[in-house]
């Protein structure tokens, strides 16, 4: 496949979770009254919106310093700030182009700090295996924590499907099973199957290569405490604007850590920011906490929008940010130590 085709297909992707994304929100938000909304704007305390926005930009600064340690066994000795600006250009790039991040921020410290790309690369497979582990270790603890509330958000009505019009619908059931079977057929013949066996037997060198990398870093204790602490930083973001909004200012730190813990799940969707499946969970927790619906899409809303704003901004400034503090080339600490 050609670079162009390669870029076309992408942007046909982005483009094509950025209407799945557009349409999950319009689905969640369809009988919003607006007005109520605006009014609910008026209300808000921007004191703890504040406090959230400068949590997470605290948060952003743990994964510029998580990420140095992966870089520097190898031997390279990157500007802290090229590592923190190289953060918030990521959370720019997702919420245009889901997982595009990852690349926008490697391209720019090789660029910026000489370190080959590739080896980037490496260093973000650790830190996604990290990540995962971490959510599922939370996870863990949650669903222990939290057992009551999940399993009564599990059985309401939002998860409901009723099953038994298309079960009544046998000719509907012979057809799609006939086109399921066909497109296995068909991909068995191209030869999908040898090649999601490849991507599984790279997956794992890649997961085994991650769990050296990451007992290769010095201070692992330092290491494991900076994620768990980007993530404490992420559902403080969370909590605190619970207080900034009428209805959900009584809501204590469990609810905002069952509330956190399921809706992070929406972001493995590779949907720009997550936008519509974030809010859907998020109003679901709240609903059973006890917030009414629309106030549970108001605080949905303004948690979710003020979050990427921010990214927004501050991503974009970081871009620009790039060439003015790197426009000096005599920086000796940005050349490859040498090894003893």
């Amino acid at each position: 496949m050609s670079a162009v085709s390669l870029k076309r297909k992408q942007i046909l992707q982005s483009a094509l979770f950025l209407v799945i994304g557009i349409g999950l929100f319009w689905w969640v938000y369809r009988d919003m009254d607006l007005e109520t909304f605006y009014n609910s704007l008026d209300k808000l305390n921007y004191t703890w919106i504040v406090v959230s926005i400068l949590l997470n930009l605290l948060s952003q600064l743990f994964i510029a310093l998580r990420w140095k340690m992966l870089i520097t066994p190898m031997n390279y000795n990157p500007r802290l700030f090229n590592l923190y600006l190289a953060v918030l250009v990521l959370s720019f790039t997702n919420i245009v182009i889901p997982r595009g991040g990852e690349i926008a921020r490697g391209g720019v410290v090789s660029k910026y700090d000489n370190i080959p790309f590739s080896k980037l690369l490496g260093t973000v497979v650790v830190e996604r295996i990290t990540d995962l582990t971490a959510l599922l270790v939370l996870f863990g603890v949650l669903l222990t924590w939290q057992y009551e509330r999940i399993t009564a958000l599990l059985e309401s009505s939002a998860f409901d499907i009723d099953f038994q019009y298309v079960s009544s619908k046998y000719l509907t059931g012979i057809i799609i099973a006939s086109g399921v079977l066909i497109l296995l057929i068909f991909a068995y013949k191209l030869g999908v199957f040898k090649k999601f066996k490849r991507k599984i037997l790279k997956l794992k060198h890649e997961f085994t290569e991650g769990i050296k990398a990451i007992l290769g870093v010095k201070h692992t204790g330092k290491y494991i405490f900076y994620t768990f602490l980007i993530y404490f930083l992420w559902l403080s973001m969370l909590f605190v604007v619970f207080f900034a909004y009428e209805p959900t200012e009584n809501l204590g730190f469990g609810a905002a850590a069952f509330t956190f813990g399921l809706s992070t799940f929406a972001f493995l969707l590779p949907i720009q920011a997550g936008i519509g499946a974030w809010h859907f969970v998020v109003i679901q927790c709240l609903l059973l906490l006890g917030i009414p619906e629309e106030a549970g899409m108001v605080f949905a809303l303004v948690a979710h929008s003020f979050t990427n704003l921010i990214f927004l901004v501050i991503g974009a400034i970081a871009f620009a940010l790039f060439p003015l503090l790197n426009s000096n080339k005599k920086f000796p600490q940005t050349q490859r130590h040498k090894k003893n």
